[in-house]
């Protein structure tokens, strides 16, 4: 009989420790806490104008020298009256990766002392197109997809030396003694393209 007490007793503890564990599996599935590490990569916004990076910058000390027709009768890379020429702009976008859309607008760094030098046209991809758009104090946009190596966009300018300029031949001659060079901004506003 005591046998079968201990018997009965060892059973009994064994469904006791077994419902405990099995209580406890049961009861951790809803207490369990678990971290999973979770990696975002944020988008690069790192622009480069003519080799320059914008990032953390309003100005930009970059240089861009103008090229111009020269002929037998003009020296080569200087303006002159009826003398037009052009200068590029390069957006590397390579390190950015939202597309992002352009506002550019240039003109003469004081345009109401020297109101016959304008900025006339422009040209997006100049290697490959060759048709001028109008510009005529206007604002130039586009757009540029990510990671796009490079955006090129020509400028033209001008002096403007037709019959109906602002500027008359004294005026023109009084520019020229004066001043050895003259100087023009480029000003860009870069925006994340939304969907």
């Amino acid at each position: 009989m005591n046998r079968k007490r201990f018997l009965v007793v060892i059973t009994v503890l064994l469904l006791l420790v077994s419902s405990y564990f099995l209580y406890q599996g049961a009861y951790a599935k809803y207490r369990k806490k678990v971290i999973q590490k979770v990696d975002i990569s944020l988008a690069r916004w790192d622009i480069v104008l003519n080799n320059e990076s914008i990032a953390g910058k309003n100005t930009i000390s970059s240089t861009v020298i103008p090229k111009f027709e020269s002929n037998d009768y003009m020296a080569e890379g200087v303006l002159a009256p009826g003398v037009s020429g052009y200068f590029d702009i390069e957006i590397d976008a390579s390190k950015v990766d939202v597309s992002f859309s352009y506002e550019l607008t240039v003109a003469v760094a004081d345009q109401e002392a020297y109101p016959d030098i304008i900025a006339y046209g422009y040209t997006i991809d100049p290697d490959n197109n060759n048709e001028i758009s109008d510009i005529s104090g206007a604002v130039i946009t586009g757009s540029v997809v990510h990671n796009t190596p490079l955006t090129k966009l020509r400028i033209y300018i001008k002096w403007d030396d037709s019959i109906d300029n602002a500027m008359d031949n004294a005026a023109d001659t009084a520019l020229a003694i004066s001043n050895a060079s003259l100087g023009m901004k480029a000003t860009f506003l870069f925006s994340q393209i939304n969907n």
